[in-house]
């Protein structure tokens, strides 16, 4: 089936591949040899045909009546997928080579049914290498039983003792040899070559008694030409499948470390990470996520040092010094090579200046972590040229920055999220070079914001707004980023008494006017009247207000506090993947579990969350 939309439930790869999979086991794309690059597949389905070839039928694996589970094994990336039907059970069991650009697929089938059954499995195959659909070749090679596809400086070598029949084709509807007819009759052609948008299908026949059952293995393999790829192939070694973990572990503590080992899979050789792996390629549904962004980038290292990892910072920071523009600022998002990818939040009006901000916010953390570590001169010159651009775009009179656009990348004007980022970019330069003009700035931001910002409700409990509309009115809607001002930027003071009651009053704010019921608990949409996918509530939001009550519960001792804080972290698991990944959002547009996944903000932001939850609860 043609996939315009990936909603995959896994990942697997290495360090210069990234290859997502559906809950039945497809092969949705495969990004190589860099985690943005072209996704390789445009569709590669597990199917079952039934019966001898041309008097039986065909049911893939993901539609009825075939029901599937899926879970990596034990501590590992190791992925196994189980799907039952017509008294069959398939099993694969994935496994990337850590070394070789190469996926090993081993395949059981085991007859259930009570009686004889005997049919084909195959994979239906449609590979666009280097991100073309036209003009690839598609070959056979009887003697080494090896299937090969390629397009320039792309490459798939396909082999295994599961590869014992196949179909060379082309993808089109209206050719007769589409590979999709071939496995419709049951019957395929063996055949050797074809050209074009081409596709193919792979697979074995099998005949099992009651009780029986089969094992084969496929192995996928890439490279830049056919020799890279089929020396991937032939070279490639794969650990050992771990047994499945029979202990009870609270889903906290699993969804804790299938954060901490998916993270990695995000982040390229080049340094930084995709917000998440791209899953809607033509724009259909949103703008794209598979980009690095400078502040998604910020949250992704700081959940990793939370947890005691520092090298992504160290890459991250190395990557922004290379790539910091001119004038001292970061876009909206990037290709992870330094190269501006296609933005619509353009400087100076229309910036998105929190990436700009976020940058130094966790170049601060990073400190914290290693405060020993000598701040290396080009870290140094990056800090100071961010932080005087983020002067240069304050206001002078109000003390806010001028109009820029706001974290959610729809509305110009000042806000308080973006401020506080500001404001602890600003710091953490003042902190390196010792400077007051940093810290002066700093301040002026900080009390812009509790001048202009802070409203009160109809009993004065103060909480913080928005900030400014783009015409310089006030903005009063309570905007679930404004929690950024309370962790991570901790623009409040939570030692100040009336800088406490303001982030009381926001997560008050946050509660009374952004919290939902969702699946049985709670959770935070983004802001007041979103439109963005019906207004649903995101695990970033969640876990941003879970984090935010754990920082204030840290002050106060507010048991209450800790539990609300529990309840986020467990209800955003919820409408995480069947794998426990988490989306950014908890709906998709047309009624989908789950909207963007993993996405790489919200795991690192609940590696953080249950790092406090955990404290909170010594």
């Amino acid at each position: 089936r043609v996939m315009p939309v990936f909603l995959s439930t896994s990942i697997l790869g290495n360090a210069r591949n990234l290859l997502t999979v559906g809950a039945a086991g497809e092969l949705m794309a495969w990004f190589h040899p860099h985690k943005d690059h072209f996704q390789n597949i445009d569709s590669c389905v597990p199917a079952l045909y039934l019966g001898h070839g041309g008097r039986g039928f065909l049911n893939y694996l993901h539609d009825a009546p075939f029901q599937s589970q899926q879970d990596y094994l034990g501590e590992s990336l190791v992925l196994q997928t189980r799907i039952s039907g017509h008294g069959l059970e398939i099993c694969f069991t994935d496994t990337f080579c850590e070394t070789e650009n190469a996926l090993q697929r081993r395949i059981r089938i085991e007859n259930q049914a009570g009686e004889f059954r005997n049919g084909g499995l195959y994979h239906l195959g449609h590979f666009k290498m280097g991100g073309h659909r036209e003009g690839n070749a598609l070959a056979f090679d009887f003697a080494r039983q090896i299937l090969t596809q390629n397009h320039r400086e792309a490459a798939l070598c396909i082999g295994g003792d599961a590869l014992v029949g196949h179909h060379l084709g082309k993808a089109g509807a209206n050719w007769g040899n589409n590979a999709r007819y071939a496995l419709e009759k049951g019957v395929l052609a063996g055949n050797a070559l074809e050209i074009g948008d081409v596709n193919f299908a792979i697979g074995f026949y099998f005949e099992l008694e009651s009780g029986q059952s089969l094992e084969k293995t496929l192995v996928f393999a890439l490279g830049e030409t056919p020799d890279t790829a089929r020396h991937a192939l032939e070279n490639a070694t794969f650990a050992p499948a771990p047994e499945k973990s029979s202990a009870q572990k609270d889903e906290l503590d699993i969804a804790f470390g299938r954060c901490l080992r998916a993270l990695p899979l995000l982040r390229g050789e080049e340094g930084v990470a995709v917000a998440a792996p791209e899953f809607d390629p033509e724009f259909i549904s949103c703008g794209g996520y598979g980009y690095f962004w400078p502040r998604d980038g910020a949250e992704y290292v700081a959940g990793l040092l939370d947890a005691g990892q520092s090298e992504a910072a160290a890459q991250m920071f190395d990557w922004c010094a290379r790539h910091q523009d001119a004038s001292g600022l970061w876009h909206q998002r990037y290709f992870l090579n330094g190269v501006p990818g296609p933005n619509w939040c353009l400087p100076p009006d229309a910036l998105q200046i929190d990436q700009v901000g976020a940058v130094g916010w966790a170049y601060g953390k990073w400190l914290d972590f290693a405060p020993e570590t000598k701040v290396p001169k080009a870290h140094k010159t990056m800090l100071v040229r961010a932080a005087d651009y983020l002067i240069s775009r304050l206001d002078e009179n109000s003390g806010v920055h001028k109009n820029a656009f706001d974290t959610w990348e729809t509305f110009i004007g000042s806000f308080t999220y973006s401020n506080a980022a500001i404001y602890a970019h600003l710091l953490t330069t003042h902190r390196v070079t010792k400077k007051k003009i940093y810290l002066e700035a700093a301040q002026r931001v900080k009390t812009g914001v509790l001048t202009h910002f802070v409203r009160e409700m109809s009993d004065g409990t103060p909480f913080l707004v928005r900030g400014f509309r783009q015409n310089g009115e006030p903005d009063e809607t309570v905007d679930s980023a404004s929690l950024g001002a309370i962790e991570p930027f901790e623009l409040l003071d939570l030692e100040v008494p009336r800088e406490l009651e303001i982030a009381l009053g926001t997560l008050r704010a946050m509660t009374e006017k952004l919290e939902v019921d969702w699946m049985g608990g709670r959770a935070i949409r983004r802001f007041e009247g979103d439109e963005y996918v019906g207004g649903v509530p995101a695990c970033v939001n969640t876990l941003w207000m879970a984090r935010c009550c754990l920082h204030v519960a840290q002050k106060t001792g507010d048991a209450a506090l800790v539990e609300r804080a529990e309840g986020f972290l467990r209800v955003v698991l919820k409408r995480a993947t069947p794998t426990l990944l988490l989306p950014e959002l908890m709906q998709g547009p047309n009624g989908e579990n789950y909207w963007a996944a993993p996405h790489g903000w919200a795991m690192s932001s609940f590696v953080s969350a249950y790092l406090k939850l955990r404290a909170a609860r010594l």
